[in-house]
């Protein structure tokens, strides 16, 4: 699969400008001869830590030494950012509007933030685990044929090794298929996370685990049998929000 298919060619009119959100800038680039950073945050619901979070990220590592430039891409979580020049001598942050392929970059960190915060928050839900294993959006996972209508579905996470991200989900109801190639795809993340938006809060969880959805339920387990949710947790209210009966 050519993952380069996943971007649009460069072109200054690439990034679709959004004229709404509020406008967020670092404040220390330039004392280290950088210019500053600036990202858009559109959706109230991005808690303020996360954005004073991701303005820290960009200040420490250019305090560390590293410099940014136009046209580059940074990974923050799973998701790939591009640096587009800005007025005022102004680097600013793009992300891929997860609705199409090819990628097309907005003038937002919306869905960065969003799905950064809801990743670790899954990875927390579980008590043995310190530290979220993210993966690209340009490397790939196997699929069932049926991913985007599957009504059940299992994750399972092994180790990742360059492009492939170790991701592969089956249809747990197709089991007598299961062995048939022509049953199962090769996709990017990327077009996972267009297709099921729902899958994506999963992805930073660690190899060896496996995560089992119905209507009714998330299940994860380790090599050791089921693991329940940290009382409490983001994994605990998911699973309490599936469980609880629709209210006529």
């Amino acid at each position: 699969m050519n993952f380069r298919s996943l971007f649009r060619s460069a072109s200054p009119t690439q990034t679709t400008q959004q004229p709404t959100g509020s406008i967020h800038r670092t404040v220390d680039c330039k004392r280290h001869d950088h210019p500053e950073i600036q990202i858009r945050v559109s959706d109230p619901a991005v808690p303020i830590q996360d954005i004073s979070w991701l303005l820290r990220f960009f200040e420490r590592r250019v305090a560390d030494g590293e410099r940014f430039h136009a046209g580059e891409t940074v990974q923050i979580g799973w998701m790939l950012t591009k640096l587009e020049a800005g007025a005022d001598d102004l680097l600013c942050v793009a992300e891929p509007d997860m609705k199409a392929i090819p990628i097309r970059f907005v003038d937002s960190v919306d869905c960065t933030l969003k799905h950064l915060r809801n990743q670790k928050d899954v990875v927390e839900s579980i008590a043995h685990i310190r530290n979220p294993d993210f993966p690209s959006l340009q490397q790939s996972a196997v699929v069932h044929s049926d991913y985007k209508s599957a009504g059940r579905l299992l994750l399972t996470r092994h180790p990742p090794h360059e492009a492939d991200s170790g991701w592969s989900l089956t249809d747990p109801c197709d089991e007598a298929h299961a062995q048939y190639p022509s049953r199962h795809l090769r996709i990017s993340l990327y077009q996972l996370g267009v297709d099921r938006p729902d899958l994506i809060k999963f992805l930073a969880l660690p190899p060896g685990l496996h995560v089992r959805l119905d209507d009714r339920q998330i299940q994860v387990t380790g090599p050791e049998g089921e693991i329940q949710p940290v009382p409490g947790s983001y994994l605990e209210a998911l699973e309490m929000r599936r469980t609880q009966p629709l209210s006529r």
